[in-house]
């Protein structure tokens, strides 16, 4: 590798599988619902019972009557199948307040039942405004957010729109001069554990007429508030997750843990027509140990991840190959590892951003799972799994 790799850097200076299902699964579009409603309606229209009562022999226009039955109407879209298509900061805030407001009344009335203990501390209480909270106070607050936090009917937040909200919390922290990263600085590693339990469990929903309604979370939020990238090493090492999920399918734990240096091939082709004109992927094969059992390897036994020549700062190629630069040299023909444990502290000009060592099981798990949860994820193994079907 040499170092002619441009990829903007901005290191901070804080440091469960999806089940497949075998029915047919569609996935929900507002215009498509919407469409699918004035279809119902227009058939209910057509099957109005029509009665009249029994005409004298010339019946005359006032002596028929006709009885119309009552046709309930199709039921609307809830606002709440209207996914959000980017991250609204200021959604993360208010959410947060309403829960510190909360929290604080009721620290406050409990703190009123007891006995003050001699030397006691200062009542505990939450600041409103993200940007004046410590990161310990922070920290601890969004632990307790994932497990009581509610909407405005008083229901806990679905998992998925939890994670839309704690997104656009990251966005506001971003956008107002906080470099904490919730997700990955070490100092929110209880915030991540509390979150992945309330992740884990997450299955789509399904709405009455059977189409799947996918998450509040898509690819783009993630780009938006730094969370896919090469802004850090903990936010390249998820980025190669995310495109090795994607693009390569691997939806459990151990089928990562099965990927290693020496398996990920680069390619690079050439256009017959022009052989100036050169495309590189990366390639994996989708069943280890395929030629082995005497089945021929051929071009659809791999699964590819192609240039983004269009934005190559989301390139998964160019990204890939930042990654490898940034590892150490001894590391690269391993065949029994490929994500290792980000150094603690290092600066964009580090030239060695990862340690020897591979990250471990739960932080894998932890990763992955935020990672199953997002729109583009769940459509690429619906797409997957129904061709495998067919």
């Amino acid at each position: 590798m040499n170092g002619n790799i441009h990829i903007p850097v901005a290191v901070q200076a804080v440091a469960g599988a999806y089940q497949n299902t075998a029915q047919t699964v569609h996935i929900w579009d507002p215009q498509q619902q919407t469409a699918l409603h004035e279809q119902v309606q227009q058939q209910q229209q057509h099957q109005l019972q029509v009665t009249c009562r029994e005409p004298t022999i010339f019946p005359s226009p006032q002596t028929q009557q006709v009885q119309v039955s009552e046709v309930e109407p199709p039921p609307q879209p809830s606002p709440e199948m209207m996914l959000p298509n980017i991250l609204k900061p200021e959604e993360g805030l208010e959410v947060w307040k309403n829960w510190a407001q909360t929290k604080n009344s009721e620290l406050e009335k409990d703190s009123q039942n007891r006995l003050a203990p001699i030397g006691r501390r200062q009542l505990l209480r939450f600041q409103e405004d993200l940007i004046s909270s410590a990161v310990a106070e922070l920290n601890y607050g969004l632990c307790l957010m994932t497990k009581e936090a509610r909407n405005g009917e008083g229901e806990p937040y679905d998992a998925d729109v939890l994670y839309y909200i704690f997104l656009c919390i990251q966005k506001y922290l971003c956008e107002n001069g906080r470099v904490d990263d919730i997700f990955s600085d070490p100092y929110y590693i209880r915030f991540t554990e509390w979150f992945h339990h309330a992740l884990k469990t997450f299955q789509p929903r399904v709405t009455p007429l059977g189409f799947v309604i996918p998450s509040h979370v898509t690819e783009e939020m993630l780009w938006e508030c730094k969370q896919l990238g090469a802004h850090s090493p903990s936010t390249l090492l998820t980025t190669l997750m995310f495109f090795n999920t994607k693009y390569f399918l691997l939806k459990t734990v151990d089928q990562h843990m099965r990927l290693a240096f020496s398996k990920v091939l680069r390619q690079t082709k050439k256009n017959p027509s022009n052989p100036k004109d050169k495309s590189t992927s990366i390639r994996y094969l989708k069943a280890l140990g395929i030629h082995q059992t005497g089945f021929p390897v051929t071009d659809e036994s791999y699964a590819e991840q192609t240039e983004n020549s269009e934005n190559p700062l989301r390139c998964p190629i160019k990204l890939y190959d930042f990654y490898l630069f940034k590892c150490p040299q001894s590391v690269k023909g391993r065949n029994d590892t490929f994500y290792l444990t980000p150094e603690p502290v290092v600066a964009p000009n580090s030239p060695i951003w990862y340690s020897t060592q591979p990250i471990s099981r739960d932080q894998m798990e932890q990763m992955l799972t935020r990672i199953l949860i997002v729109r583009e994820i769940q459509e690429a193994i619906v797409v997957a799994s129904a061709t495998n079907m067919h």
